[in-house]
């Protein structure tokens, strides 16, 4: 059994990895992915102790390389038989949206080459599309790179696999974290710990925003909504795949209402 959770840049992951990581029995993977990742923590190191450039660098075989599947199979084998629990976060970036690594597939390419040899048990986490775009465009690495339509249609593509694996929702999650947590746990077959809380705020063994992870984190607080401008607002609302994905992960659509709340 390989546990895949996924979720998409600026979610909630970072804060999540934290609760989920810390859990007693759980050695989390952050953002792992068979296209290769720009660092990976590996269970029971620093979160900044380890870079790879593709999952051939982690060992496995002669000179270090090794297919993928198997690598994570063996590490879930190894967390077995010291009585813990694998669970991979997966980088979903890079499928559904790419920029700038990559060009985006629109589908789960860990789910399809785990899913060759391999039990999956597969549960998601989303983000109003408005808030996550809004928070995006905050980043560096993706503020002017990224044209709405093609976010909108990963966004749209997202929603579809959530919904059929089962997701999340983080504004959920920071209203009631315990209960959404447990929900999350459940889905993804993961025992949950309900001394999380204790350790949750220390616990860096994670990739994510570097802002987040240096602050320190008091209680979890309802997730803060993001005002779009009038042309941004616009073309989302005229977006099919905006309506479409608001539909399936049961938002509201409308940027104007959500704005003046």
């Amino acid at each position: 059994m390989i546990r895949l959770w996924l979720n998409l840049a600026r979610s909630g992951g970072t804060l999540l990895s934290r609760c989920l990581g810390c859990m007693e029995g759980v050695l989390l993977l952050s953002e792992v992915h068979p296209l290769g990742c720009a660092r990976s923590t590996r269970p029971n190191r620093p979160r900044r102790g380890t870079a790879c450039s593709s999952p051939e660098s982690w060992g496995g075989g002669p000179r270090g390389r090794g297919r993928y599947d198997e690598l994570i199979a063996l590490l879930t084998e190894r967390a077995e038989a010291r009585g813990k629990t694998l669970l991979l976060r997966d980088w979903s970036h890079l499928d559904f949206l790419g920029v700038p690594i990559t060009t985006p597939s629109f589908q789960s390419r860990s789910m399809q080459l785990l899913g060759l040899r391999h039990e999956l048990r597969c549960f998601a986490t989303v983000r109003h599309p408005a808030d996550q775009w809004a928070s995006q465009q905050r980043l560096d690495l993706l503020r002017g790179r990224v044209q709405i339509e093609a976010y909108l249609r990963g966004c749209r593509a997202f929603a579809e696999l959530a919904t059929e694996v089962g997701f999340v929702r983080y504004e959920d999650f920071t209203s009631e974290p315990d209960a959404e947590l447990a929900r999350l746990c459940e889905g993804l077959g993961v025992a949950f710990d309900p001394t999380w809380r204790e350790r949750f705020r220390t616990y860096d063994r994670v990739t994510g925003d570097e802002a987040t992870m240096a602050a320190s984190i008091g209680e979890i607080r309802p997730a803060r909504r993001h005002a779009l401008d009038p042309a941004t607002a616009g073309a989302f609302e005229a977006s099919e795949d905006y309506q479409q994905a608001c539909r399936l992960m049961a938002y509201d659509p409308a940027i104007t209402r959500r704005n003046n709340t």
